[in-house]
């Protein structure tokens, strides 16, 4: 089975926000790839196209936080006949700067997929379990109950997770859920854990499908990350918030 590369925007606007895409970018980006033959899909049917044909070149995309510029991404990924997974933290809907709960519902009737980033947007795997079984189960009931439609991925705020969280994904009825991971996905990586690459303004997104992401950083990043847990959780205690 050939890998399954799974890209990871968040804003699609020119300013200061170091993850934003411009428009023209993400347009450029879009087209490059389908040029190339690749089938731009949401993550669920992006995997399940994988399983039925391993050969198949998907890729996936995958939007966070469902800012309200998506829509202007949406009119992208319509013109190239692409679709993508977008993920929303309930919490958030309808506040300044995000979609409201019928832009989505016009989103998940467009043929979008429509995923779960949590209620608060915090780091999952700090939470105490039941506050863990609010934001997972709690938000999957709220998308379910608005927009009608089934809710099969979760996305880690801030890409943060745990054996003990993906667990509770899992027990939650998701059927997949996406970190930063900073790499290719491949055949035999946990469902529930599936590593995304992030496109930059400018980047060559046709070496970033082929390869992953360049140099070191993604390893160390990686190597860090029971360390980084750890002072995160000791914050957490202490009534601060580290992201």
């Amino acid at each position: 089975m050939s890998p399954l590369p799974i890209l990871m925007y968040h804003g699609i606007t020119s300013g200061p926000d170091p993850l934003a895409v411009p428009v023209d970018d993400f347009r450029d980006q879009v087209g490059a790839l389908t040029a190339d033959g690749w089938e731009l899909l949401g993550l669920t049917e992006a995997l399940s196209a994988k399983a039925a044909d391993p050969d198949r070149p998907v890729v996936a995309l995958t939007f966070d936080d469902g800012y309200t510029d998506f829509l202007t991404a949406a009119s992208v990924l319509a013109e190239f006949g692409a679709r993508a997974t977008l993920y929303v933290p309930t919490g958030t809907v309808g506040t300044v700067g995000y979609l409201g709960w019928d832009q989505v519902a016009g989103l998940a009737a467009a043929g979008l997929e429509i995923g779960s980033h949590s209620r608060s947007h915090r780091p999952m795997d700090v939470l105490a379990p039941d506050v863990l079984a609010t934001e997972l189960a709690g938000s999957r009931a709220e998308l379910v109950g608005r927009l009608g439609v089934p809710v099969r991925s979760f996305c880690y705020p801030h890409g943060y997770t745990s054996r003990r969280v993906r667990r509770a994904v899992a027990d939650a009825g998701y059927a997949n859920a996406c970190v930063i991971g900073r790499r290719l996905a491949r055949p035999g990586d946990d469902r529930f854990a599936l590593p995304r690459l992030q496109p930059t303004p400018g980047a060559d997104v046709r070496s970033l499908v082929a390869t992953g992401e360049p140099g070191l950083t993604p390893v160390a990043k990686r190597a860090l990350r029971p360390a980084w847990r750890g002072a995160r959780l000791v914050a957490a205690r202490l009534g601060h918030q580290l992201t």
